[in-house]
């Protein structure tokens, strides 16, 4: 009896100290002991609605199109959101000779080969382009070697208040004690009841078109900046489109040849533009007249794919909508280099 009081007590240690460091946490992640949560999708991980289950998977491998003119060689750089962080896209889909990425959150340090092609592309989700463009973009900085800077406070008392966090803090213990299949079913049991007999869902989450689909809260019924459905006056698209004027200005001064943009759209923006009075953030930038960026549009194929283009039970895209962006992509960046070999 008292060795297993002492084995609770350590067991119960061990899960206190994991779920307060996001370090052992990731270690317990990496060996396979707990599932990430996302394996069903991100959308799925908070409405937990059977309809939306979607076991994830891995895309197959996308080529890219040949470039037509190998004159000079081509370096990418990508300041991007979700969509185009490593699990998602790399260098492979790209026709480049050299990539990198870096979060909006984060500094990438450059040191840029003058001889090569050098573009840099802004990429994000339609979500979040108005607080990233609401001042000129500073991801990107020119230094004596080329680095990933993450920007995270190394003060002690900072990380303390980090882990003890209330919302991080329950995330973690949640990851670590709840993503697993017995209590996914349990989860999903309650949320299929609760939705059935009160048409009640996450409060994470909506459900659009007809039911037949689940979006982000943020996208949706939210005062925020983030919704799709939030006015976007004239003054302020002025704004971002005079930002991403100085952004380019000074991504050229650093020794960048090109910068493109490309937003990719909200799902409800794609599945419910009706769902309220729509902004028309996306065609507003990429119609306004002073834009300084040539930019990848792909809201109306989105629209022509319908609910083929993003995954049922997560934000993100599917494959195919992966890769009509990705041979856009890729055709934007033959035409800058034809651009500038002419």
């Amino acid at each position: 009896m008292k060795f297993l009081k002492y084995a609770v007590l350590f067991l119960g240690c061990i899960v206190w100290a994991t779920g307060l460091n996001p370090t052992l946490l990731a270690l317990v992640g990496k060996y396979r002991l707990i599932t990430d949560g996302y394996q069903y999708g991100d959308l799925y991980r908070m409405a937990n609605l059977s309809a939306f289950k979607d076991p994830r998977q891995e895309c197959p491998p996308y080529t890219p199109p040949a470039r037509k003119s190998t004159a000079k060689k081509v370096h990418l750089y990508i300041v991007g959101d979700s969509f185009t962080e490593a699990q998602r896209v790399g260098k492979s889909d790209f026709a480049v000779d050299q990539y990198a990425y870096v979060k909006w959150a984060d500094v990438l340090h450059v040191k840029l080969d003058t001889s090569a092609t050098n573009i840099l592309l802004l990429e994000s989700v339609e979500r979040h382009f108005r607080q990233h463009l609401a001042t000129p973009v500073t991801s990107v900085v020119p230094d004596s070697a080329s680095f990933t800077q993450q920007i995270s406070s190394s003060k002690f008392m900072h990380k303390l208040d980090a882990a003890f966090n209330g919302k991080q803090a329950q995330d973690r213990f949640e990851a670590l004690l709840f993503q697993n299949e017995a209590f996914l079913k349990v989860k999903e049991w309650k949320a299929d009841f609760t939705y059935h007999l009160f048409h009640r869902v996450n409060t994470n989450v909506t459900l659009v078109d007809n039911d037949r689909a689940v979006v982000s809260h943020m996208d949706t019924d939210t005062p925020n900046v983030t919704s799709s459905f939030t006015e976007v006056r004239n003054s302020e698209l002025d704004s971002l489109v005079m930002n991403l004027e100085l952004t380019k200005n000074a991504a050229l001064t650093m020794g960048f040849d090109f910068v493109a943009l490309a937003i990719i759209p909200n799902k409800v923006s794609v599945l419910q533009p009706d769902y309220g009075v729509y902004n028309q953030l996306i065609e507003r930038v990429y119609t306004h007249p002073k834009l300084p960026v040539p930019y990848i549009d792909v809201l109306t194929d989105f629209r022509k794919m319908g609910a083929a283009s993003y995954l049922k039970g997560d934000s993100h895209w599917t494959c195919e909508a992966q890769n009509l962006w990705l041979n856009k992509a890729n055709a934007l960046i033959n035409t800058l280099v034809d651009q500038e070999n002419i």
